[in-house]
């Protein structure tokens, strides 16, 4: 398990005390993060037996960071890949537990939009970013236009579903943070994003 750690960051840095209490809500939970700004590798994976953290947080920086919190806080702990099952795929949108995993990676860009608090400029390609890697998920790699409208389409189909799913993600995402002893401007997301909010503006920008 890991140890909890005193957090002391410049009281003025907003993103490196983010960054701090989200490696302590990891760490809680027997995670330990490590930050690889040199590469884009990023994942939750179980350390074989040894010595120190149970789990291997690897992210690329602060905003990789917050996806994988909002995917382990909707999870509600570790596990490797957040015990997504890589053998379902391409996952099928018309089966429950299957499109659940498209709103819990979508509530995890959210997740990280709101809690970054960018100009909108790059809050939207960020977001993009997030979506536009989902296709091999599906069946439809490197073709965008089909992946949205697959997306469109449950999004039509399951509006209350996927953000209630959102809502979740904020309140898990939040209580973790305080439970690292965050206080509530680091707890609280900087925007209250909603995913047809964010959606919308994307299929502006990219086209539906």
């Amino acid at each position: 398990m890991a140890l909890a750690r005193v957090i002391e960051v410049d009281a003025q840095d907003h993103d490196g005390r983010l960054l701090a209490f989200a490696c302590q809500a990891f760490a809680q939970r027997g995670g330990e993060v490590i930050v690889r700004p040199e590469d884009d590798a990023n994942w939750v994976r179980r350390r074989p037996g040894g010595d120190g953290a149970d789990f291997e947080i690897v992210v690329a920086g602060l905003p990789n960071l917050l996806h994988e919190l909002g995917h382990a806080a909707l999870f509600d702990g570790l596990a490797d890949d957040h015990g997504i099952d890589y053998g379902l795929i391409p996952l099928r949108l018309e089966v429950d537990c299957e499109r659940r995993i498209l709103w819990e990676e979508l509530a995890s860009s959210v997740i990280s939009c709101a809690y970054l608090g960018r100009a909108a400029a790059e809050t939207d390609a960020w977001f993009a970013e997030q979506v536009e890697i989902q296709g091999i998920f599906y069946g439809v790699d490197g073709d965008l236009p089909a992946l949205r409208r697959l997306f469109r389409a449950a999004l039509d189909v399951h509006p209350e579903e996927a953000e209630a799913v959102i809502a979740l993600a904020y309140a898990r995402c939040e209580a973790w943070l305080r439970g690292a002893g965050a206080p509530p401007e680091i707890a609280r997301p900087r925007r209250q994003f909603s995913l047809a909010e964010l959606w919308s503006r994307h299929e502006a920008l990219r086209g539906a």
